[in-house]
């Protein structure tokens, strides 16, 4: 079979996903057929999601446009002038067998090579409730509704206020305070739970509510929030989450979720208006649904089964079909653990997985993926972040907050033209930091 008549079919358009076609593209151009599926027409930038659920001061408008703007980036402006084809569609199976992908719009796609990048989806645990009554914060619609609820929460109270003594419609107002928890403190939790004070404070101040009119919980299972970082970044942190208003519990494994508390292992009950969970990821349910798919045997409490691959990234056991992004288990051999679920982390597994590919076609031996996750930033409510680029150099505040900056512009303009790169920047900029 010649080069002209391959192939590459790459499922999810995630950071992993986007990375892996561009390269291709840029190697082989239109002699291959490299083709990205996923089921929005736009690639959701996730380090920001957390500034779409706690945006303040934005004109509202019914489909929420100009926020929509500030995270999701057009395929069509990530792939123009590229020779890739992009189908807009939900997979419903994978035949590992036969080479196939069928779409849930029927349609059956042919391969040589697979790629699979789908991402993941929020973890539940089988704990009873949290389905039903906790915001699942993983995509744009999550984001979107967390936005608006804090809006109508903060609006009920001020009408609590105002109108004392006088006869309102009940769900109208609340004499009390929000009490909003986030489950979960790991990076993302405590991105929301700071952002969400913030956010809080600036709206009991529009509205014009006297008083704290915010209770700002941030609930971790384990001993400690962050664990795999040093206790002077970990020390960091809390005084930063404490000085904004968020009461951090640690050692609060949930047990139940309902409608307005939260039950913990404990015997303890937290009431609660609002409950934000963000306690951890598993891959999509597909994967376990795919036959002769190789994944990992995790207890049933864990969360869900990833994709087991080999050092190079490749299926283990299936020549010609590589799995990226947070839907694989990957275990560097340097620690002994699990690779973390980081949007560059994917980046650069999309890369080896072009690189391995093109290497196979060539009739080469893959390289091995060797990774690299050491450096993080964390942004902690308003223009402050932390900011860990080696192994004892950390900058906080606002210079944290700056190097995340211009750490999201240098993605944005890996996949975008300087002009579209830049305009995007500006408006999550002007838009976002209305909090501060």
């Amino acid at each position: 079979m010649t080069n002209q008549n391959l192939k590459i079919l790459i499922l999810g358009g995630g950071f992993g996903g986007i990375r892996c076609a561009l390269d291709l593209e840029k190697k082989i151009g239109g002699k291959t057929a490299v083709t990205l599926i996923d089921k929005n027409s736009y690639h959701l930038f996730v380090p920001a999601l957390y500034e779409v659920a706690s945006a303040y001061g934005v004109k509202k408008d019914p489909f929420a446009v100009r926020l929509k703007k500030t995270i999701c980036i057009p395929y069509l402006d990530i792939l123009e002038n590229k020779k890739i084809n992009f189908i807009q569609a939900e997979v419903s199976a994978i035949d590992l067998n036969n080479k196939k992908v069928v779409t849930r719009g029927g349609e059956i796609l042919d391969y040589d090579y697979l790629v699979i990048a789908f991402g993941s989806q929020a973890a539940d645990f089988n704990i009873p409730g949290v389905k039903e009554y906790a915001f699942q914060f993983k995509n744009l619609e999550d984001a979107l509704l967390l936005n608006q609820k804090i809006e109508e929460l903060t609006k009920e109270v001020a009408a609590g206020q105002s109108q004392r003594g006088t006869r309102v419609q009940p769900g109208l107002r609340r004499e009390r305070p929000i009490k909003i928890a986030v489950v979960g403190a790991g990076f993302t939790g405590i991105e929301i739970a700071a952002e969400l004070a913030c956010c809080v404070k600036k709206l009991s101040k529009a509205c014009g509510i006297k008083g704290k009119c915010e209770r700002v919980i941030l609930l971790e299972a384990g001993s400690k929030i962050l664990p795999t970082i040093s206790d002077s970044e970990r020390n960091c942190v809390f005084r930063r989450l404490t000085r904004l208003g968020v009461e951090v519990m640690e050692n609060m494994a949930v047990e139940e979720v309902e409608s307005d508390c939260i039950k913990l292992k404990t015997g303890k009950q937290i009431e609660t208006d609002l409950i934000i969970w963000t306690a951890g990821i598993c891959p999509p349910d597909l994967l376990e649904k795919t036959p002769d798919l190789p994944l990992t045997d995790l207890p049933a409490q864990t969360g869900k089964n990833k994709i087991k691959v080999n050092n190079d990234l490749e299926v283990t056991g299936l020549s010609g079909v590589f799995a990226i992004g947070d839907n694989i288990e990957f275990v560097d051999s340097k620690t002994g653990r699990s690779v973390p679920a980081l949007a560059y982390v994917a980046v650069d597994q999309g890369k080896i997985a072009a690189k391995n590919i093109l290497r196979l076609i060539k009739n080469k031996k893959p390289v091995e993926y060797d990774p690299f996750y050491s450096v993080w930033i964390a942004p902690i409510g308003g223009k402050f972040a932390l900011a860990h680029l080696w192994e004892d150099v950390n900058i906080k505040g606002f210079w944290g907050w700056v190097i995340r900056e211009l750490v999201n512009f240098r993605y944005m303009l890996s996949i975008l033209p300087l002009k579209k790169a830049v305009s995007l920047l500006w408006q999550e900029m002007t838009l976002f930091t209305k909090n501060d």
